[in-house]
Formats: structure tokens, C-alpha cells, sequence
């Protein structure tokens, strides 16, 4: 047409836009021509950029469904085959190349799983080896990272024999669970170390597992309720992703309270039997080393563990100076003000090309619809599933009312989109009445039937045939029209135009009508992004709150704890905006496991400040950072290294989980390694005193022996006590150890 029309001057049909004249039939074209210059004066059709032809197909059955597999595959690749033609170039888009290649997005980020593993793993051993070969803990910590891996095993075949499908965003569930692991692997570990060598094992084990044992498990609590919460979100990626990260974290917290505490048993029996940490079979005699050496050593191993005393002293007047609270006044004010105008502007958005990787081949395609497609031209369909009866007078009136408001409704093209089969029915029946043009269900069947009008037959569902030729309502029991909208480019502006029409719809509960548009299923996400996340961020603060009353039931730790929290997630949030990420489902994702990171870091030090037994609060808060400080920064660091390797993955929704990830872990860190500290040297603290009861052996003691507990030692036994008992970290071999 347009060939006869611009070269032969000849047309039967003139090609205009946005409408055509078809022998009496209007044909709207906006929806499948775009970037059309026309002739001001006839409106005809000189240019157009871009065609699109649109293919709706129907398989009822598996053998249906691979054929149109590997019928878009084909298209697919005869696509790609144009890349550099000069004419024409062609681009292919469907739900099932959608998806694989959302697919092959996780695909790319499996294989990274064993580098990241292998560094956990260096890692880890690395930072927990000592000195003492028999102190040492290689395979322990080797065993100790395995344990995420067998909590992978266990929850993924749970949930994949329970009929669970495998989505590409629960590629990231391994990364957590491996890290969330060994962060409980460096606690146990750490713990373990500090306990009397000159113990019995199953004392160690017993002091180990009451002082690691309630830190691990507040934040493993903390962690399933916060992505137990996502598993009622009505996004069916979310509501996976939540399913597959709160099984793992069950198994996680069992494989590490059983399988990992009776590995450090074996250790310990090990380490009893003084047997070599690297090769089993050696016997390690006590020796006695030459005086010089020893003392050489003596004076290196002192000179060092003097160093880090020192730095943790430091560390601990910096945060009973009383000036130390007024800086971190003046810096959590100025980082809440920028916090909350930076959530102030957030914006809830969605983009197709986020799901996909940067060298996707679809993404020309999605740029070009949202630039030019969804700009120019659009379909929003209204199915009416109970017309109810159409003879009464007052029905088709009814119905093409009803056509008006959408025609004129804000961003509608108008009249010369709609698509609405009672315009050329009613001028049939009119014909077959002799210029009446009442309804009449009699002349349906045959109307479609004719071929000009058969198109007409798929906005209608008919049903007994004999029921039209009777007049009985039920000949029609559903019909749909449509009308077309422009000027519609983001998300935002889509979901608005879908809650104005839906609110239109709502005005005829008797005629039960249903508002669809062939991206509505995006829009509606995000209407369940902003109450989703809002009811999950409140949600883990009442879970916070829970569980400290339950281990830490004292008010100033609830309080102060909950408001780390809280401060943690709104630096998360706010950052959104100041990284360029939009709240979508991708990020909401993100968020819930940031919520649930977030609570980590507050609850270790808090249930190390709280059980803490000394009544200076310089004593109590140095206990804490020496029996914490180590573990969290070892924690987070490894946590960074796991994440870090999928920065590779040039990927939307890969690179804003590392981005999210690697700000929770900054804010927790600083939150409880200093804003929280600062924050409990400056209120006044009352531990709730319960029953005594006889303890297996005190926790406060060095190898050498046990450490008289005095309420308020002296100066200069207080800085003795703290310098034994409290060791900051646990790097190099002390003196003590090998006498």
C-alpha cells in the first residue's frame, strides 16, 4: 500500500495515520506505526521508523509449548542476523526470551560461587590460625565453612522436592548463607579462644557455647523473622527468594549448633591430647626453648599484645570522653538530616532492562519501547464479564458511556483507537430491522460470521447458539473493547493511568468490570513495593524488640538497640537515592536482607555489653569490644570479600546487591563499633539481677588461672584484669600460653 501510494502514485486504500479507511472500516494504526511523518494536508503516511507486528499465539499442551519455543528461538536468531543489514534492522521480544535471558543472569553469577568460596575460605583460615601449632584451628575453620554449604544442601533439596521452582534472584541466597555462616564461624572460634586451655573440653565447650551461643542465636532469629516477613509479599520473586533464604538460614543456625560445636570438640580433644593442628598424627612435647629466645620471644609477644591493649584503651577513652558525645551528636544529626531528605526522594520506578545483563541483545528493544512505544501509543482493554442483559433500554447506552469516559480519561488518544464491536453491530442490526438499530442477540452468530466482521469475534464470548436465536441473555456472557493512550513513558505515569481507570471501573460493580493492559502486571508491583517495604522495616523493629527483652531485658539496651536499627535503615534507604537506585523489586529484595544484616552487628555487641558482669561502665564496654570487636570486623570484611566477587556480573539487580551489601555492612559496623558504644557510655545501665546460679567455671579468667571478681577493683588492678582478661583480638600467641 505504501509502495503504490509513494511510487505508483496509484491507491486503492489511502495510508493514513493514525487511522486508516478500509471500504467503510475504521483501522487504527498508532499501535503498530511509530516515528510517522505525515502529509499535513491529507494526513497520508510519508515515513515511518519503526514497525511493530505483534503475534499472539495459544498452546494448550507441552507439544504446542516447545514448537513455539523453538519458533521464537528461530525468529530470534534471524534477528540477530540483521545486526549489520543496511536496510532493515530487526529486533524480537517475547515473554520466554524474557526470561532466559533473566536466566542467564544467574547463570553467569553461579560459577563466581566457587571464588568466593575459595576466598571465604582463605580468609577465614588464615585470620583464625595462631602461632601454636596445637592452638591452632585450620580444619576446624575449613569445617566451619563448610557448614553454609551443607545448610545450602539440605534447605535447596528440601524445598525442590516440595515442588519449589528455581528463579535467577535466588542465585544470591548461597552468597548470604555462606557469609551469614561464617560469620557465626568466627564467633564460635573466637570464643572458643578464650576460654582456660587448662579447662576440660566439655567445660570449654560449655563456656563456649554460653557465650556465642545467645549471640548467634538473636541474630539468627532476627534473620529468619525479617525474610520470614517477605514470604507474604504478593510479589511471587520476593515471596521465593524469602522462602529459599529463611530455609537456609533453619538449617544454617542447626548445622552450626550441632555439626560445627562438636567439630570444636574434636579440636579441643585434639588440642588436649596436644596434637599438631596441621598434621593430626604428630605429638607436640612441651619444649623448653633457650633463655635468650624465650625472652627475645617473651619481649616481642609482650611488646605486641601491649600494642593492641593499647589501641583498645584508646579506643575505649575515646568513647567515655565526654566530648566523644558530642561528635557523634554532631555526626549521626548530619548523617540523619541528608538520610532522611535522600528517603524524602526516592522514587518507586521499574525498567525491563534491569533484569538484564549490560550486553543483552533485547535491550535495544526495551530502550526502543520505552522511548518511542510507550511515548506514542498504547491499549487499554475493558472486559465486561457481566453485561447482564443488553435488550433493556438502557444498557447499550450504559455501555457506550462508559466507552466515552475511557475515550476522554487523561493521556487517551480518543475515538480513533477504540476498538468496540457494538459500533459495526448496531448498524447490522439496523439493516436486518429496516432502520431499527435496537439490540438483538438473534443476529450475533451470523454477524461474525460474515467475513468483514470476523475479526470482531475474539472481543466476544458467546455462548449456546440456540440462546441467541432465542433472546435469552446468556447468549452473551463476556465481550471486551478497547481504547488507546499515549504520552505514558514511566512507571509512575503508568500505574497512575491504571489506578484512574480501575477507579472508573469500580463505579460498575454490577457489570463486574476488568481493566488490562499488556504491562499492568509490572505497574501493579509497584503498588505493593512501598506498604511491603514499610511493613517489613516495622515488622523486624518489633522482632528486635522481642528478642532483646527476651535476652537483654534491660531498657536502655531495647531502646537504644532498636534506634541503631532503625538509624542503620534509614542510611540504607536514603543512600538509594544519592546511588542512583530506584525502590523496584529488585531493590525491595535487596532491602529485606539489608534489614536483616542490619540487626547483626547491634545485636552482638549489645549481648556482649549486657552480660558483661562489672559494675564500672569503662570495664563493661571494654569487655564488649574485646570479646566482640574482633569477630564483627573479621565478619564484615568476609562478608565484603563473598560479595565483592559478584561486582563482575555486569548486571542491574547483581550490582545493587553488592552496592546494598556493602553499605549495611559499613553502617552496622560503625553503628555497633561506635555510635553504640559512645551511646551506652553515655546512659546510666541497670542489669537485671535473676536467681544465681552455679556456673561450670567462671567466664572471666586467663590460661594462667582464675582472676579474683571484685565490684570495683582498684586503678591499677582493673588495668591488670583488662589487660588479661580482655585481650582485643586474637592475632598472635600469648606469652602466657606457651608457659
Amino acid at each position: 500500500m505504501f509502495r503504490d501510494q509513494q511510487k505508483k502514485k496509484t491507491a486503492h486504500v489511502k495510508l493514513t495515520y493514525p487511522s486508516m479507511d478500509v471500504f467503510g472500516h475504521r483501522i487504527y494504526l498508532a499501535n503498530n506505526i511509530f516515528q510517522v511523518q505525515i502529509n499535513n494536508r491529507s494526513s497520508i503516511i510519508e515515513e515511518s521508523k519503526l514497525v511493530a507486528i505483534n503475534f499472539h499465539a495459544i498452546y494448550n499442551n507441552e507439544t504446542m509449548y516447545e514448537i513455539m519455543k523453538q519458533w521464537e528461538k528461530k525468529l530470534f536468531d534471524y534477528s540477530l542476523s540483521t545486526e549489520n543489514d543496511p536496510l532493515i534492522r530487526v529486533y524480537v521480544t517475547s515473554e520466554g526470551l524474557v526470561s532466559e535471558e533473566v536466566r542467564r543472569t544467574g547463570i553467569l553469577a553461579m560459577p563466581l560461587m566457587g571464588i568466593t568460596f575459595f576466598i571465604i575460605l582463605a580468609f577465614t583460615m588464615i585470620t583464625t590460625l595462631k602461632k601454636d601449632p596445637v592452638r591452632s584451628k585450620p580444619f576446624e575453620s575449613f569445617l566451619g565453612v563448610i557448614c553454609p554449604l551443607l545448610s545450602l544442601c539440605a534447605s535447596f533439596g528440601h524445598l525442590f522436592w516440595m515442588g519449589f521452582e528455581y528463579l535467577p534472584i535466588v542465585t544470591v541466597v548461597p552468597f548470604l548463607i555462606l557469609s551469614i555462616g561464617v560469620d557465626d564461624v568466627f564467633i564460635f572460634i573466637h570464643a572458643w579462644h578464650r576460654t582456660p586451655h587448662k579447662h576440660s573440653v566439655r567445660d570449654r565447650m560449655a563456656e563456649t557455647l554460653a557465650d556465642a551461643g545467645p549471640s548467634i542465636s538473636i541474630t539468627s532469629l532476627t534473620n529468619l523473622l525479617s525474610f520470614g516477613i517477605g514470604i507474604f509479599t504478593p510479589t511471587p520473586a520476593i515471596y521465593t527468594f524469602c522462602v529459599f533464604i529463611s530455609t537456609a538460614v533453619i538449617y544454617d543456625y542447626i548445622y552450626q549448633i550441632f555439626f560445627f560445636s562438636a567439630v570444636l570438640v574434636l579440636g579441643g580433644d585434639r588440642e588436649e591430647r596436644r596434637m599438631n593442628a596441621y598434621f593430626w598424627w604428630k605429638y607436640e612435647p612441651l619444649k623448653e626453648e633457650p633463655k635468650n629466645k624465650k625472652k627475645k620471644d617473651g619481649a616481642i609477644g609482650e611488646a605486641i599484645n601491649k600494642l593492641l591493649a593499647k589501641i583498645l584503651d584508646v579506643w575505649v577513652d575515646f568513647i567515655m570522653a565526654a566530648w566523644s558525645k558530642f561528635l557523634i551528636g554532631a555526626l549521626m544529626l548530619t548523617y540523619w538530616f541528608f538520610m532522611a531528605r535522600g528517603v524524602m526522594q526516592i522514587a518507586v520506578g521499574l525498567s525491563s532492562e534491569k533484569l538484564f545483563l549490560d550486553d543483552s541483545p533485547l535491550l535495544p528493544l526495551v530502550r526502543l519501547q520505552t522511548n518511542v512505544i510507550f511515548k506514542e501509543g498504547g491499549q487499554v482493554a475493558v472486559f465486561v464479564n457481566n453485561p447482564g442483559n443488553m435488550s433493556e433500554p438502557d444498557a447499550v447506552p450504559e455501555i457506550m458511556r462508559i466507552l466515552r469516559r475511557f475515550e476522554t480519561a487523561n493521556n487517551s488518544v480518543g475515538a480513533a483507537s477504540t476498538h468496540m464491536w457494538l459500533l459495526p453491530y448496531l448498524p447490522y442490526v439496523g439493516e436486518q430491522e429496516h432502520g431499527s438499530i435496537e439490540f438483538k442477540y438473534r443476529y450475533l452468530p451470523e454477524f461474525f460470521k460474515l467475513m468483514e466482521y470476523r475479526r470482531w469475534s475474539h472481543f466476544v464470548n458467546l455462548g449456546n447458539h440456540q440462546d441467541c436465536l432465542s433472546e435469552k441473555p446468556s447468549c452473551l456472557q463476556k465481550f471486551v473493547f478497547s481504547t488507546g493512550f499515549h504520552d505514558a513513558v514511566s512507571w509512575s505515569d503508568r500505574l497512575a493511568l491504571l489506578e484512574n481507570w480501575r477507579q472508573m471501573a469500580s463505579e460498575y460493580q454490577h457489570l463486574n468490570l476488568t481493566i488490562y493492559e499488556d504491562f499492568s502486571m509490572y505497574s501493579d508491583q509497584l503498588l505493593t513495593i512501598v506498604p511491603v517495604t514499610e511493613s517489613t522495616v516495622i515488622c523486624a523493629l518489633v522482632c528486635m524488640i522481642m528478642i532483646l527483652t527476651l535476652f537483654t531485658p534491660s531498657p536502655v539496651t531495647i531502646v537504644t538497640s532498636s534506634a541503631a536499627v532503625l538509624s542503620i535503615n534509614l542510611g540504607v534507604f536514603g543512600c538509594l537515592v544519592y546511588m542512583n537506585i530506584d525502590l523496584d523489586p529488585i531493590s525491595m529484595t535487596t532491602l529485606l536482607m539489608a534489614i536483616g544484616f542490619s540487626v547483626d552487628f547491634v545485636a552482638h555487641i549489645t549481648w556482649h555489653y549486657y552480660k558483661g558482669e562489672f559494675q564500672s561502665k569503662r570495664a563493661r564496654i571494654r569487655h564488649a569490644l574485646a570479646g566482640i570487636a574482633w569477630p564483627m570486623f573479621q565478619a564484615g570484611t568476609s562478608t565484603m570479600l563473598a560479595i565483592s566477587v559478584l561486582a563482575l556480573v555486569h548486571a542491574y539487580m547483581v550490582q545493587v546487591f553488592v552496592k546494598v551489601v556493602v553499605l549495611v555492612i559499613f553502617l552496622g559496623m560503625f553503628h555497633g563499633l561506635v555510635v553504640l558504644p559512645v551511646v551506652f557510655a553515655a546512659l546510666p545501665f541497670t542489669k537485671t539481677s535473676g536467681p544465681q546460679k552455679k556456673k561450670v567455671a567462671p567466664l572471666q579468667m586467663h590460661e594462667a588461672g582464675p582472676i579474683p571478681q571484685k565490684d570495683e577493683p582498684p586503678k591499677e588492678l582493673e588495668d591488670v584484669e583488662e589487660k588479661t582478661k580482655e585481650e582485643p583480638v586474637e592475632k598472635t600467641t600469648r606469652n602466657a600460653e606457651r608457659a
